[in-house]
């Protein structure tokens, strides 16, 4: 029973770090396209997704409650002259510095940027389910495809857990604001939309994965 608890324990917590970096993977990805600059990944409690150890990381920002989040270093930098404090010295050594800036430092990134991160986790979620729907997958191949399909969580709990409840996505930990809604009404579409678009689409895929699981089981390993 104790290695039982023990084997579920390490699936669960590998599943959850493996769906923070898909969901960051979101970010980055379009905050690359969309021109931001070359993405960086932090995962708490300070890992640096590529791992960076250069004078350009910016591990000590951390965004309250969050337990990952992406910055942006700019493809462009300025330079300028930095003069001594006391510029009254009989010999005076300016210094030229870059200087780097990184988007984040007022917590904002661009609607599509944001809504991206759980866009990206249930986009991997509808295609694992259609994956099932359609190809019936066996053996390893199957049992990734059902885990990548449970990933609709993502966008769920960050939806109904702070707008209907007040508490952060995942209930104890992690962002205490509506990430996908807030951004998509940066978009343009309205709360209310949005809200109903999410829970529907996730309770249609909840149904679906109920009728593979009734008809098919939704692990085997059997050829059938």
């Amino acid at each position: 029973m104790l290695k039982r608890t023990f084997s579920f324990v390490s699936i669960a917590f590998i599943y959850f770090i493996i769906t923070v970096l898909i969901h960051e993977a979101g970010h980055a990805f379009t905050g690359q396209v969309y021109g931001l600059g070359t993405p960086s990944i932090h995962v708490w409690p300070g890992i640096e997704v590529p791992l960076d150890i250069s004078a350009w990381s910016f591990s000590s920002y951390w965004p309250e409650h969050a337990l990952a989040y992406v910055t942006f270093i700019p493809e462009t930098t300025s330079l300028v002259v930095e003069y001594p404090v006391n510029p009254h010295y009989i010999s005076v050594n300016p210094q030229l510095k870059i200087m780097l800036e990184h988007p984040n430092n007022n917590n904002y990134l661009p609607p599509i940027v944001g809504v991206m991160g759980s866009g990206i986790t249930y986009a991997v979620s509808l295609l694992c389910t259609l994956f099932l729907w359609f190809c019936k997958p066996i053996g390893i191949v199957r049992t990734f495809s059902v885990f990548g399909a449970f990933l609709f969580y993502d966008i769920l709990s960050y939806t109904i857990f702070p707008v209907f409840f007040g508490l952060q996505h995942l209930i104890f930990i992690g962002g205490n604001y509506a990430e996908p809604i807030l951004f998509l009404a940066g978009m343009g579409i309205p709360s209310s939309v949005s809200i109903s678009m999410v829970c529907v689409l996730c309770v249609l895929q909840m149904i679906a994965l109920g009728y593979i699981s009734k008809s098919e089981g939704l692990i085997y390993t059997d050829n059938r």
